[in-house]
């Protein structure tokens, strides 16, 4: 089978299909979707098809068959058609015995009611699908031509937005959408409603924005930033390798994460990401982020994420290119965007990537390469002791990635960089886009194309379990990490006044909760002063040094009061009660500061690194 997922809607534009979706919403309000799939040309005894478990890009199985239910299959087409025999094979896949029918059909209906980029949401106002929890696939006939037949009411649901290309001109019937193959099917998520949809012409190809939401938001505003986006990662990889890209941004209450497509991405946040100028720039990094990955991870992948097994775990140690790479380009691009300062930017580095991958134990048990293994266990199915146990190789990954940005930039005295590695990432695709790379390959395309030797420190980074050495890199580019305690800026009232002195916030090494009126651990960090302590996830705090507590925001404060010095804490577990001593610690998280007089040399290797081309 020779592996696609390059599409342009010119190639589906008046095709013909043998294997055909009809997907109703006569039953949205019940959060139902009722799929008719029609199959021509079958041939042999018995024809297979079969539900996913899982979508690339979340490594996690999911079982989408367990949404599915009333299915029935037919031989033949219209009055004369008769019910087949079926049988399951296992959780996800139905045999149907042909009897030499050349013609099979299969009906079932689709429950969609779970919220996420990665699972089906519908309701009377609009349907998001992802088409590997909607749509069977029948084995042995995944590269040929898919069509979907969409059959809402266009008057109520006027917008469709889908990197699935138009077969032919929509009409008041629905709308005929088609790919090449089932993975390029599996890769196009579908939004249908009443949402806004803005576009673009930029790079040679059109860009579409589409965003479901019943919030005012400013879609104009939002749009002229991906453009911004658009044109700063095209740059970088020397344009782009599609004729139409659809961005799908869902705004509701709750919402969060992306998931990454090859002409598309999906990105849901809530609305205070466009209200709050504080939060909009986390809105803009996600965009950033999944956009990067439609190069990184959609075509420059691992050798084996792609062609995919839809009905199993796929493994790769190389889970810190697909990932942390993209984590560590996601903030670097949304500077080069001019989304933040460079000030901004370290400090987002010192406080969301070295400060936050300190507060995690679980870096000095497991390595990044082994985490990426583990994904399908460790990430998407995290435990509360979770942390303890496993270092996220986006959060790991990216640091990792950071500090070879800099080695490349330092060793080369500024001439290359990580930028270098993936335009040569770039064009060993399009050479061979059929098959991905080796890890082996990808370390050796990073040094052909920087002439760095790095494959014996990256490995070494990737492999260990030992801190990561941030001063000897970073101090290229002017930067050391600090561990003491950053002094606090003198707090003003009025225009002059000092304002009282507060406690400060201690460290406990334990994350709490408030659950209806109740003070929960939710997580506990090993060797810290709530696991010294011998306090539990689970557990209830009721008071410290006998004072009543009831917030989140009063136990720091009574524990402020007595850093250094232990309190009494009084808890709740499983119906007993317990006291114990607890000891707040003053411990700031390892943090990026400016080396006091950098050299020239310093400060020429940070203008390398923190280039923009806006």
């Amino acid at each position: 089978m020779m592996y696609s997922i390059e599409q342009r809607d010119e190639q589906i534009r008046g095709t013909s299909a043998a294997i055909t979706y009809t997907l109703g919403f006569a039953r949205a309000p019940q959060h139902l979707v009722a799929v008719h799939m029609h199959v021509e040309r079958v041939s042999g005894p018995t024809l297979v098809a079969v539900m996913p478990s899982w979508s690339p890009g979340s490594y996690k199985i999911r079982d989408y068959a367990g949404y599915q239910g009333n299915v029935v299959a037919w031989l033949g087409t219209g009055a004369g058609r008769v019910p087949a025999k079926t049988s399951w094979r296992d959780k996800a896949s139905l045999v149907i015995e042909t009897d030499g029918a050349s013609t099979v059909e299969i009906e079932y209906l689709i429950y969609a009611h779970e919220r996420t980029v990665r699972t089906n949401h519908v309701n009377r106002n609009h349907a998001f699908l992802v088409p590997t929890a909607v749509c069977m696939y029948v084995e042995g006939r995944t590269d040929e031509i898919h069509h979907v037949n969409l059959t809402h009411d266009s008057a109520a649901w006027p917008s469709v937005s889908s990197a699935l290309s138009p077969v032919e001109a929509p009409s008041p019937k629905g709308m005929l959408l088609g790919a090449l193959n089932y993975d390029i099917l599996a890769d196009s998520p579908i939004e249908i409603g009443d949402h806004q949809v803005r576009t673009f012409d930029l790079a040679g190809a059109k860009h579409e924005v589409a965003v479901p939401t019943n919030h005012v938001l400013d879609v104009e505003w939002l749009t002229r930033q991906i453009q911004r986006i658009v044109k700063v990662e095209a740059e970088m990889f020397g344009g782009v390798p599609y004729d139409r890209y659809v961005f799908i941004i869902q705004i509701y209450p709750g919402a969060g994460g992306g998931l990454e497509h090859a002409r598309s991405s999906v990105n849901a946040v809530e609305p205070s990401a466009l209200l709050d100028k504080s939060k909009v720039v986390n809105l803009l990094s996600l965009l950033c982020h999944e956009y990067f990955h439609l190069w990184n991870i959609k075509r420059i992948r691992p050798v084996e994420l792609g062609p995919f097994d839809y009905t199993r775990e796929v493994y790769t140690p190389l889970l810190w290119l697909a990932e942390g790479l993209t984590s560590y380009y996601d903030d670097l691009l949304t500077y080069r965007c001019g989304f933040t300062t460079a000030k901004e930017y370290i400090e987002t580095l010192s406080k969301d990537h070295i400060g936050k991958l300190q507060s995690v134990p679980g870096r000095l048990v497991m390595s990044t390469r082994d985490s990426s293994y583990l994904a399908w266990l460790k990430l998407y199915m995290a435990s509360p002791d979770g942390s303890n146990r496993f270092p996220s190789y986006y959060l790991k990954g990216g640091v990792i990635i950071l500090l070879l940005d800099v080695y490349i930039i330092d060793h080369s005295d500024g001439r290359y960089s990580l930028d270098d590695a993936m335009r040569a990432f770039w064009l060993r695709y399009q050479q061979n886009p059929a098959v991905g790379m080796t890890e082996s390959e990808c370390i050796a395309l990073i040094e052909q194309s920087t002439n760095i030797q790095v494959r014996d420190r990256l490995m070494g980074w990737l492999s260990s379990t030992d801190e990561l050495p941030y001063d000897e890199i970073l101090g290229a580019v002017g930067l050391i990490t600090d561990g003491t305690e950053k002094t606090k800026e003198a707090v003003k009232i009025g225009e002059s006044l000092d304002f009282a002195t507060v406690p400060m916030i201690p460290f406990l090494g334990w994350t709490l909760g408030e659950n209806s009126g109740k003070i929960v651990v939710k997580a506990v960090e090993d060797g810290s002063p709530a696991a010294i302590a011998g306090i539990g996830i689970d557990d209830e705090i009721l008071a410290i040094d006998g004072n009543r507590v009831a917030t989140v925001g009063q136990v720091d404060h009574y524990c402020g009061a007595s850093v250094g010095k232990g309190a009494i804490l009084t808890a709740h577990c499983d119906g007993r009660l317990y006291s114990t001593t607890i000891t707040p610690l003053s411990k700031p998280a390892r943090r990026l500061v400016e080396i006091e007089k950098p050299t020239d040399r310093q400060k020429q290797m940070r203008e390398a690194w923190l280039k923009r081309t806006l």
